[in-house]
């Protein structure tokens, strides 16, 4: 009877280790499943950051144009008054660089020249800067309202929409721009 108590936990013993010797198939793909989740998130979540980073990019040099739009709106408040600033056609992400103007007289432009100057040079910039860049500019009394308008590289911009655009300006057009809206008192 000793023996048989010595066999069948020695049988025991041999079962037991056989059970613990590693990960099964199941449990390794289990494993690589739970893992996979997390890489994919972690690739998606740089994906996004790259994207944002982009917009924010974007948002500054809008900024940045449309406050130097108003710099030489200031400069030249007569002609801005004038309404010589006014740019009110509908969005184009494929516009042509436009010729800067001359004066008439070289040693002296007139308000309008001016303005004309100060608008070919904004939209050059704004096509070099941002792509389908573009710009909308009202005067309400003494203040500006500036519209820049630009075209996200990715589909972030569609989690923004066009809530910011000026909407004469961007109605039925595909795909829609991504505006800032900057107001200045001249």
């Amino acid at each position: 009877m000793i023996q048989k108590t010595t066999l069948s936990s020695h049988v025991l013993a041999r079962a037991l280790r056989t059970q613990q010797r590693g990960f099964s198939l199941l449990e390794m793909m289990i494993a690589i499943l739970i893992m996979s989740f997390g890489v994919t998130g972690a690739a998606l979540l740089t994906v996004a950051t790259v994207q944002y980073n982009k917009t924010t990019q974007y948002q500054m040099v809008a900024q940045q144009i449309a406050n130097q739009l108003a710099e030489s709106m200031r400069a030249n408040t007569d002609g801005f008054m004038a309404d010589s600033y006014k740019k009110e056609d509908a969005y184009s992400s494929s516009r042509a660089a436009a010729s800067v103007p001359d004066c008439v007289l070289e040693v002296a432009c007139t308000i309008s020249e001016i303005a004309s100057i100060d608008k070919a040079k904004t939209a050059n910039t704004l096509i070099q800067s941002l792509p389908g860049g573009d710009f909308n500019v009202q005067r309400s009394g003494n203040r500006a309202d500036i519209w820049i308008m630009w075209l996200e590289p990715s589909a972030a911009s569609t989690s923004f929409g066009t809530v910011n655009c000026r909407s004469a300006a961007v109605s039925g057009v595909s795909p829609a721009p991504r505006c800032l809206y900057w107001r200045a008192a001249i």
